[in-house]
């Protein structure tokens, strides 16, 4: 499985905001920088989000 880099959402992220015609940044990178570790999160070896859904 391949996750996305916090670059790769940022840029994601940039290009939305192009794309709306807005613009604005990031309030809070930590929070943005949590949720993007969150799907490698494991617990004894075990994947904690095996699966997409």
């Amino acid at each position: 499985m391949r996750y996305l880099s916090i670059r790769e959402v940022l840029e994601i992220h940039n290009q939305i905001m192009q794309l709306s015609g807005t613009s604005g940044g990031v309030r809070d990178l930590g929070a943005l920088e949590s949720a993007v570790a969150q799907p490698r999160m494991t617990f004894g070896s075990e994947d904690l989000y095996p699966t997409l859904v």
